[in-house]
């Protein structure tokens, strides 16, 4: 019973925190638009990304927050261990890729020709 009772004051405040994060980026890309004429994009740009940021930083503080910054980590230690392919494999692919391309083609063009042939044939007759 009191897991229960602070899974909710928990989840209340996560509430709380994720509409806070969504005021800041709302906020944030209200700005960007709103000062559209009176400061430089790049300075728009270095705003809105600081917003974002701060978003980012208080979302962190929720579950849901914790539990995407998690996935994050995990995608990055699964991207690490992908084997990337050598540069005379990736070569040797294209060029297999190319081939095959080019006789599908040429297959493509003779059944398309043989049938337009056909469909010819029973026009005219």
């Amino acid at each position: 019973m009191a897991s229960k009772s602070e899974t909710g004051t928990g989840s209340a405040l996560d509430t709380a925190l994720l509409l806070l994060a969504v005021a800041v980026l709302l906020g944030g890309i209200a700005g960007f638009y709103y000062f559209e004429d009176q400061a430089i994009t790049v300075v728009r740009a270095i705003g809105l990304l600081a917003t974002v940021g701060i978003a980012a930083v208080i979302s962190r503080f929720t579950e849901k927050g914790r539990s995407m910054f998690r996935f994050f980590k995990e995608a990055d230690i699964e991207r690490r261990k992908v084997v990337w392919p050598t540069r005379a494999e990736t070569v040797q692919t294209t060029i297999m890729v190319i081939i095959v391309t080019i006789i599908v083609s040429i297959m493509l063009f003779f059944i398309d020709m043989m049938i337009g042939g056909v469909v010819r044939w029973l026009l005219a007759s």
